[in-house]
C-alpha cells in the first residue's frame, strides 16, 4: 500500500501571518510528522531559567519519552567556540502544547493556541485517506503492476 505523503504546514501564524515558533516536518522515531525546535520554543516562553535544565526537569516531570514525544540530535554549537556539541530536540506539536501550557503564563497560552492553529491547517491542508485514494493511480498498488 502506498502511503499519504507528509503533511506539510502552512508556516504563517495563527492570526499575525509571522510564526511565532517556526515549526516544520522532522521525524520523532521512525514517524514523519510536524515538529518544533525546543529552544525556540524555549526562548518564545521567556522562562527565566537555562535551556538545559528547563527541558531535562520537564522531561522527568511530565514523563515525556523520546522517540515518541521528542527526539534530540546533537548539533554543533551556535557560538562557534570550542566543545562538547549541543542536544538539540525536535518536539511533537503535542509535547510543544504540553510544555506551553505547564508555563501558565500568557507567552505560554498564545504558543499552545499557535500550535493547535498549525493543526488545524495542516489538517485542512491534508487529504483524507479517501481523497488520497483517489488521487493515486490505481496501477501504483502494490502488485499492480505498470
Amino acid at each position: 500500500m502506498t502511503t499519504p505523503p507528509t503533511p506539510s504546514v502552512d508556516n504563517s501564524a495563527a492570526d499575525s501571518g509571522d510564526q511565532l515558533i517556526p515549526v516544520f516536518e522532522g521525524q520523532i522515531g521512525e514517524v514523519p510528522m510536524l515538529v518544533c525546535n525546543a529552544r525556540e520554543l524555549h526562548a518564545f516562553l521567556v522562562v527565566g531559567r537555562g535551556f538545559s535544565n528547563w527541558i531535562k526537569d520537564r522531561i522527568g516531570t511530565y514523563g515525556f519519552e523520546e522517540n515518541k514525544d521528542y527526539s534530540t540530535n546533537l548539533a554543533n554549537r551556535s557560538d562557534g567556540r570550542p566543545g562538547k556539541p549541543r542536544a538539540d530536540y525536535h518536539l511533537t506539536l503535542d509535547t510543544a502544547k504540553e510544555l506551553a501550557m505547564v508555563e501558565n503564563n500568557e507567552q505560554g497560552k498564545a504558543a499552545r493556541r499557535y500550535f493547535i492553529e498549525c493543526e488545524r491547517r495542516t489538517l485542512e491542508a491534508t487529504p483524507t485517506e479517501k481523497e488520497w485514494k483517489l488521487l493515486r493511480p490505481p496501477w501504483r498498488e502494490v502488485g499492480g503492476g505498470v
